[in-house]
C-alpha cells in the first residue's frame, strides 16, 4: 500500500507511514466527522412543524392590518379636519366649509371603480350647481400632472383637490377606493360608501345632506 500524503510505501498492515505520520485510522474518521449528520425522524418532524408555524405566524402578521390604523370612521361622527391644495395650489380646509353640506370623494387615476362613477358625480352636481353643496374629488397621493392629464383623456370637470402627503386619507382612515363620505352642515357624517356609487344613490345621500 503507497502512503496517499507523501507517496512511501508502507508496511504490511497500511495502517502508519512513518515518513510522514500519515494515520489510515485517523483520516477515516476525519471523513466521517465532514460528513451531513442524520438527524432522527423525531427531530426533523418537530423542526418542519416549527418552520410552517413560524412560517403562518409572519403571514397572518402582514396580512392583518393594524386595528388602530383599520379602525374606520362611523356614520354620525364629526368629520376630521385636514387642509391640501386643490390643482391651482390653493389650500382647501374642511374647517372652512362648516355650514355647508359636503361631498368628499377619495380616488385615484388607477382605480377603475373611480373613474366609472365620475361622470355620476359631474351629473348630479350639474343639478345642484345652484345650492351651497361643497364638493371635492379628493385625489390620493398623485401629482398635479397626473391628475390633469388623466381629466383631460376621461372629459370629466370636477372640482379636485390633491391629498399629496395622505393627510386627508389617514385622517379619513381611507382603506378601499372609491370612498365617498357625505357630510351635514354641522360637519357630521351622515353617510359613507366604500365602493361604487349610482347616480341613484349619490342623488338619495345628497338630498338627505341638503335637507330636501
Amino acid at each position: 500500500m503507497i502512503c496517499p500524503e507523501c507517496g512511501t510505501q508502507l508496511t504490511e498492515s497500511g495502517r502508519y507511514c512513518h515518513t510522514c505520520g500519515w494515520d489510515q485510522k485517523l483520516a477515516a474518521a476525519g471523513k466521517a466527522s465532514a460528513a451531513p449528520s442524520q438527524r432522527p425522524a423525531w427531530k426533523r418532524r418537530i423542526m418542519a412543524w416549527t418552520l410552517v408555524f413560524f412560517a403562518a405566524l409572519m403571514g397572518f402578521v402582514i396580512m392583518v392590518p393594524d386595528s388602530s390604523a383599520s379602525a374606520s370612521l362611523k356614520v354620525g361622527q364629526a368629520a376630521p379636519n385636514f387642509e391640501v391644495v386643490d390643482l391651482d395650489g390653493k389650500p382647501v380646509s374642511l374647517a372652512s366649509l362648516k355650514g355647508r353640506p359636503v361631498v368628499i370623494n377619495f380616488w385615484a387615476t388607477w382605480c377603475p371603480p373611480c373613474r366609472r362613477e365620475m361622470p355620476e358625480f359631474e351629473a348630479v352636481l350639474a343639478q345642484h350647481k345652484d345650492s351651497d353643496l361643497a364638493f371635492y374629488a379628493l385625489n390620493v397621493g398623485e401629482s398635479k400632472l397626473a391628475v390633469e392629464s388623466f381629466l383631460q383623456q376621461v372629459g370629466v370637470k370636477l372640482p379636485v383637490l390633491l391629498d399629496q402627503n395622505d393627510m386627508a386619507q389617514n385622517a379619513f382612515k381611507i382603506l378601499p377606493l372609491p370612498a365617498t363620505f357625505f357630510i351635514d352642515r354641522t360637519g357630521r357624517i351622515t353617510a359613507i360608501s366604500e365602493s361604487q356609487m349610482t347616480r341613484v344613490q349619490i342623488e338619495s345621500e345628497i338630498a338627505q345632506i341638503l335637507g330636501q
